[in-house]
């Protein structure tokens, strides 16, 4: 039975409130002024039905623009924050790849503080600082910079206040999205949802199914009941996966919920046959999605049967030919390769089109 969508909001009130709640250190790279965090569990998400919309936000070409590093696109985990773009990626990343991968790509290597760079010619693109084997930096030289000397600066650093929010999320979302206000324009590529507010905190998971989180402070009660009138209008037309989508107001706070299905998650992603020797999914994220997205695309359409072989025929046979003139004229068969010639077959008006082909030694008609 779902959750109401006020309990729901208890919910999330509540754990956020829990700022007890411990945080991956690696998380705390990110800016102490970081209007907005976006954290991806790309072990999880990259066989997800959001797989390819997150990496054409982090692609090389994409709006976020990280370096074209193979090793990039295998991390297990990535936080990203903004305005000055930074993103934390927790993996695996030998220095022999990283810098293989990274000198194929031109990046020069700059040691700063005892932590390898490696940089772009250009100073409007982002570059790599390695942190260790398990930990890298995405970011232009001067936020890696301030990174470093972040990370080093031991006792008495301050942390951005929405990890303390956001940490909540870090145990079963597989993306989560935290800012001070909307719109934002990182968290608006995560995100796209049409509000104005403040606090906002969203999640998405995938266990068996999909489920979607979010609330913010939309600034007064009217704005908030205005906010959630407008989404109930336009649910009809959205995809139907997404009809079931709730949303309450609780004074100036706004709560939306989805819950989908695995079954209904299934039936709305491009059918793809798994291969029939797939086991039934795992009781694990987004297993039965992989399954649909992983799966082979299933057997080739079977070639057409063959006849049997047919006498070999010679190289150039008969054709006929029909050239369609103006209306009320005649229309003529030109016949080819005949021994006399060329021959010319005038057709009465009423006979409408012919295509055949006639091999040698066929009698015409």
């Amino acid at each position: 039975m779902k959750l109401s969508v006020k309990f729901a909001f208890s919910i999330l009130l509540a754990a956020t409130l829990a700022s007890a709640e411990p945080h991956p250190s690696f998380w705390t790279y990110a800016s102490p002024e970081a209007t907005a965090l976006v954290a991806i569990k790309w072990n999880n998400l990259q066989h997800s039905p959001f797989a390819a919309a997150i990496e054409a936000q982090i692609s090389p070409s994409g709006a976020l623009g990280f370096p074209d590093l193979d090793c990039l696109r295998q991390a297990r985990e990535i936080v990203i924050s903004s305005p000055a773009l930074l993103a934390a990626e927790a993996g695996s990343f030998r220095a022999a790849t990283v810098q293989d991968q990274a000198q194929r790509q031109g990046l020069s290597r700059l040691a700063y503080r005892g932590v390898t760079l490696w940089l772009p010619q250009q100073a409007d693109k982002l570059g790599v600082a390695q942190i260790s084997e398990e930990l890298v930096l995405v970011g232009a030289r001067k936020t890696l910079e301030t990174a470093v000397d972040r990370g080093l600066s031991g006792t008495g650093r301050q942390d951005s206040p929405l990890l303390t929010r956001a940490a909540s999320f870090s145990e079963d979302a597989d993306l989560w999205v935290a800012a001070v206000k909307l719109p934002d324009p990182l968290a608006g590529r995560f995100v796209p949802l049409e509000a104005a507010g403040s606090e906002f905190l969203g999640r998405v998971t995938f266990r068996d199914g999909l489920a979607v989180q979010a609330f913010f402070d939309a600034g007064s009660e009217a704005a908030a009941s205005e906010f959630v009138r407008g989404l109930r209008e336009r649910a009809p037309s959205f995809p139907a996966v997404a009809r079931g989508i709730e949303a309450a107001a609780d004074q100036s706070r706004v709560t939306i919920a989805l819950q989908v299905s695995s079954a209904d998650l299934l039936a709305a992603l491009p059918s793809a046959p798994a291969p029939a020797s797939a086991h039934p999914p795992e009781p694990e994220a987004v297993s039965a999605i992989a399954v649909a997205l992983q799966g082979s695309a299933g057997p080739q359409p079977s070639e057409e049967p063959k006849l049997a072989a047919e006498p070999e025929q010679p190289a150039s046979p008969v054709k006929f030919a029909i050239t369609h003139v103006e209306a009320f004229q005649p229309r003529i068969i030109r016949i080819f390769n005949l021994d006399e010639g060329t021959r010319e077959i005038v057709l009465p008006p009423a006979l409408e089109s012919l295509d055949v082909v006639l091999r040698n030694g066929d009698p015409p008609r």
